[in-house]
C-alpha cells in the first residue's frame, strides 16, 4: 500500500472487543486504517506485538513510525498496563503518562486510564480519556463544562479547561445487551435500530426523567405490554431504550449541577438517540464523533515524553 503523505503516526484504539488502527500524517489526518475484530478479550498478552505487526505490515508502516494506543489493551490484563491517574488531573498530564512498551525497538506508547478512589462511589475510564483529549485539542474550552460519552459503560465528565475534574459511568449500555438477550425480556424486542423520533422512545425517555425510582418495574412492563397489549417488539425495544438513557440522564442530574449544554462523543446511532433524549430533558449538545476524537487524542499524545515499563 502507497501512501501521498509521509506518515507519521499510528493511531491504535484497542479495546476488549476492537481494534481499529489509523496510519496518519503530521497534520493528524488519516492516510490508511484497518479494522478488527482482535480485541484484548480475544489476544493473548504474548499476541499483542504480533497481532500489532501484522496490521502495520499490512499498511507498509516504516519502522521508525511510532505507535500511540489506547484502551484496554493498557489495562492489568492487557500488553502492558498503563496504571490509572487519579482526577482531579490535567489531560497534558495523561498524555505524558504514556507507558512505552519496553524490549521493543519501535517506539510503541499505551495511553493510561483515569480513577476516581472515592470510598463510596469509585469509578474508572480507559479509552475516554484519550477522546477528552482530543476534543479539547478540537474545541478548546477554557471554562467548566460537561461531556457525556455514550457506549457500553456510559461517562459522564465534568472538566474545567483541559482538567477532567470529576466523572460518573453508567452500565446503560450493558444494561440494555443484557436485557435484551439474558432476561424474560428477551422474548419481546426485536434486533432492529431504535429510531429516535418514535413515541414509545420519547414517552420512555420522559417516564424515567420523572420518575426514576421505578426503573426496574417500568422494564418489566415491556414484557407485560407485549403479553397483554401486543405490544410491537420494535417499540419494546425503544421502550427499553429510552427508560435506560433517560435513567441515565437523571442519574447524572442527581450527581451533578448539569448546565444547559453538554458535549456528546459518540457514534452517530447513539449520538441521535442521546441528542433526542437530552432536548428531551431540557438541554442542548454537540455531538462529536467518536473516532475523530480519538484520532485525536492520540495524535495530541506522541509530543509527550513517554514513560518507560508500568508505571503508568
Amino acid at each position: 500500500m502507497t501512501h501521498s503523505a509521509a506518515p507519521s503516526l499510528v493511531a491504535v484504539d484497542w479495546g476488549t472487543s476492537h481494534l481499529r488502527v489509523w496510519l496518519l500524517d503530521a497534520d493528524g489526518a488519516v492516510l490508511a486504517e484497518h479494522r478488527s475484530s482482535e480485541g484484548m478479550g480475544a489476544t493473548a498478552r504474548e499476541q499483542f506485538q504480533s497481532v500489532l505487526e501484522a496490521h502495520l505490515a499490512a499498511l507498509t508502516v516504516p519502522a521508525d513510525v511510532p505507535v500511540v494506543m489506547c484502551g484496554m489493551v493498557g489495562s492489568r490484563q492487557g500488553w502492558a498496563e498503563a496504571r490509572y491517574l487519579t482526577v482531579p488531573v490535567s489531560l497534558a498530564d495523561v498524555a505524558a503518562a504514556a507507558v512505552r512498551i519496553p524490549d521493543v525497538i519501535r517506539d510503541i506508547r499505551i495511553m493510561p486510564g483515569l480513577s476516581k478512589p472515592d470510598r463510596q462511589s469509585p469509578d474508572v475510564m480507559r479509552g475516554e480519556e484519550t477522546q477528552l483529549l482530543g476534543l479539547s485539542r478540537l474545541a478548546p474550552s477554557a471554562g467548566e463544562r460537561f461531556v457525556c460519552m455514550p457506549g457500553t459503560h456510559s461517562k459522564w465528565v465534568r472538566m474545567r479547561g483541559d482538567s477532567v475534574i470529576d466523572f460518573v459511568s453508567f452500565l446503560t449500555g450493558d444494561a440494555f445487551a443484557a436485557l435484551s438477550h439474558h432476561s424474560v425480556l428477551r422474548h419481546s424486542l426485536s434486533g432492529a435500530s431504535v429510531d429516535p423520533e418514535s413515541a414509545a422512545f420519547r414517552d420512555a425517555v420522559r417516564a424515567s426523567l420523572e420518575t426514576p425510582a421505578d426503573i426496574f418495574a417500568r422494564v418489566f412492563s415491556i414484557r407485560a405490554a407485549g403479553l397483554l397489549q401486543d405490544l410491537d417488539p420494535a417499540a419494546a425495544a425503544a421502550r427499553l431504550s429510552g427508560y435506560l438513557i433517560g435513567q441515565e440522564i437523571a442519574g447524572a442530574k442527581a450527581r451533578f449541577t448539569v448546565p444547559g449544554h453538554v458535549d456528546l462523543i459518540g457514534d452517530p446511532r447513539l449520538g441521535a438517540l442521546y441528542t433526542e433524549a437530552l432536548v428531551i430533558a431540557g438541554m442542548s449538545c454537540t455531538l462529536n464523533d467518536s473516532d475523530t476524537a480519538v484520532i485525536a487524542g492520540l495524535a495530541g499524545a506522541l509530543s509527550a515524553p513517554p514513560k518507560t515499563g508500568t508505571d503508568g
